[in-house]
C-alpha cells in the first residue's frame, strides 16, 4: 500500500537538528492514515513490543538488523573489556558483513558520544536500505518513525543533563543500613 499524502507531508529530519515533528504527533498522524497492519507494525517497532510476534516484513527485517547491530556492539564491548559477550548475544535472521564492519569502525572511535552517534548513523543507513525503492511505501513511514525517535533522542541531549547523568552514575552508592546489631 502506498501513502502518498502522508509521506509527502512529512518534514525532513536528521540526527543533527531538532525534528520539526514530535513522535506523538507522528503517531497521531499515522493513526489516521495507516492500515491496521502497518499501524500495528509501527507501534511494535517503536515500543519494542512483542518482537517475536512481529509479522510485518519491514518490522522483521528491522528487528533482525537491530539485533545484529546490538550483538556486534556487545562483542566489541566484550573485546574492550576482555570479557565473553556470549550472554548478551541474541538470535536473529540474516547476516550483513558490512554492518559488522561498520560497528567495529564505530567502536574504534575513542569518544563515547562520537561512537554513539556513529551507531545511530549506521541504524539510519540500515533504515534507508530497508525502505526499498517505492518512496511512498509503508516501509518509508515505518523507517521515518524510527528515525524520528532517534532524532528526538539526540535533540534531547544537552551538556547539563549529560553531566547530571554522569554525576549520578559516578556517585558512591550508599551502603545498606544495618538494622541488626552484631553481638560479639
Amino acid at each position: 500500500m502506498s501513502y502518498y499524502f502522508l509521506v509527502a507531508s512529512l518534514p525532513s529530519i536528521t540526527l543533527e537538528t531538532e525534528p520539526p515533528l514530535k513522535l506523538a504527533a507522528f503517531r497521531s498522524l499515522c493513526a489516521d492514515h495507516l492500515s491496521a497492519d502497518d499501524a500495528g507494525a509501527l507501534n511494535q517497532i517503536l515500543d519494542f513490543e512483542a518482537v517475536q510476534a512481529v509479522t510485518h516484513p519491514f518490522a522483521k527485517q528491522w528487528i533482525a538488523s537491530e539485533t545484529q547491530l546490538r550483538n556486534a556492539a556487545a562483542r566489541q564491548r566484550g573485546i574492550k573489556r576482555q570479557e565473553d559477550a556470549a550472554d548478551f548475544i541474541r538470535d536473529h535472521t540474516g547476516f550483513d558483513a558490512g554492518l559488522e564492519e561498520s560497528v567495529e569502525a564505530a567502536f574504534a572511535l575513542s569518544n563515547p558520544l562520537s561512537r554513539e552517534r556513529a551507531l545511530d548513523q549506521i541504524r539510519w543507513q540500515v533504515l534507508d536500505t530497508l525502505t526499498g525503492t517505492d518512496p511512498f511505501s509503508a516501509n518509508v513511514v515505518l523507517a521515518y518513525g524510527i528515525k524520528l525517535r532517534m532524532a528526538e533522542r539526540w535533540a534531547a541531549m544537552n551538556q547539563e543533563q549529560g553531566k547530571a547523568n554522569i554525576d549520578v552514575a559516578l556517585a558512591p552508592s550508599e551502603a545498606p543500613k544495618d538494622t541488626e546489631t552484631i553481638k560479639t
